[in-house]
């Protein structure tokens, strides 16, 4: 077994080329993203205390709980929100959260919805949630 070097770990694409769902316009949002590393996020203060026990809940897989409870209590749905865009800020490379936000552009309920998604299974979580939506 050789050890795995330094180039080798370099190599690895850390990052996608995704489709996100179009601005209400119809403009198709087309972005670099990686998959944040959420202890990462957790341990290094990047997600505020008021919400750590959103961003724990989704760490331990309950993501789908954190949506039910957000659709019935306000309080869960400003943290999902807020949890929302720490991911997206985490998780988007090109164009990042902070430009897009500098171009006073707001990204749609969708397309932070996508990016939350992405950020908790890939790509292939991304596809599901597509799916979703054509069917809605």
């Amino acid at each position: 077994m050789q050890i795995t070097s330094i180039e080798q770990l370099q190599a690895i694409k850390q990052t996608e080329i995704v489709e996100l769902p179009a601005f209400e316009d119809g403009t198709p949002f087309v972005v670099e993203i990686k998959k944040p590393n959420m202890m990462q996020l957790m341990t290094s203060g990047k997600i505020p205390n008021t919400l750590l026990s959103v961003a724990t809940e989704m760490f331990n897989g309950k993501t789908g709980q954190v949506m039910g409870k957000a659709s019935e209590d306000i309080k869960t749905l400003k943290e999902l929100v807020g949890m929302m865009e720490v991911l997206a800020e985490a998780s988007l490379v090109k164009p990042s959260y902070k430009d897009i936000k500098k171009a006073n552009v707001e990204l749609t309920e969708n397309q932070l919805m996508a990016i939350l998604m992405y950020s908790q299974g890939g790509v292939k979580a991304l596809e599901n949630f597509r799916n979703q939506q054509a069917n809605n």
